[in-house]
């Protein structure tokens, strides 16, 4: 028994795909824009070095520490020293620093859930903890336009 549906969602999807058009359309246009702009402030930003390297030769020649105008001012802030870490400072601080290792280094653990969930679909576990729930899912609706192609 039809009752009109099948024209009825022959239209929808047919509605679906035109909306889709337009989507791809406005995304083009968008990554077209985004180029556009990107191009821009590309441009604003190589300005931008210019002016800063101007103002900061401008500053050192004025011998200051400091330069307070109207605008704003200019100065050297002092940083405080960088610290760079190579790949062996955790070996060497445990080596070095037994008893107090653990102050500077933090160990963290992370659950690998897709070879968990694989086993426990596979039966070659079985876990019964409370922080395991298996909750079944709602089907879901899908649709697919065709343009007429069956």
């Amino acid at each position: 028994m039809d009752n009109g549906y099948k024209e009825e969602i022959e239209k929808l999807l047919k509605d679906t795909d035109d909306i889709n058009f337009e989507i791809r359309g406005l995304r083009r246009d968008n990554t077209n824009l985004t180029a556009e702009n990107n191009e821009k402030i590309e441009k604003l930003q190589k300005e931008m070095e210019q002016v800063e390297f101007k103002m900061k030769d401008a500053f050192t020649k004025t011998g200051e520490e400091k330069v307070q105008t109207k605008m704003g001012f200019t100065t050297w802030k002092t940083l405080n020293v960088l610290f760079n870490f190579t790949d062996k400072a955790i070996e060497e601080i445990e080596k070095v620093y037994p008893k107090t290792a653990n102050k500077y280094i933090k160990t963290s653990k992370t659950l690998i859930k897709d070879p968990l969930k694989r086993d426990l679909l596979d039966e070659k576990v079985s876990l019964t903890i409370e922080s395991l729930i298996l909750q079944p899912q709602v089907r879901k609706f899908v649709y697919k336009y065709t343009g007429g192609n069956v």
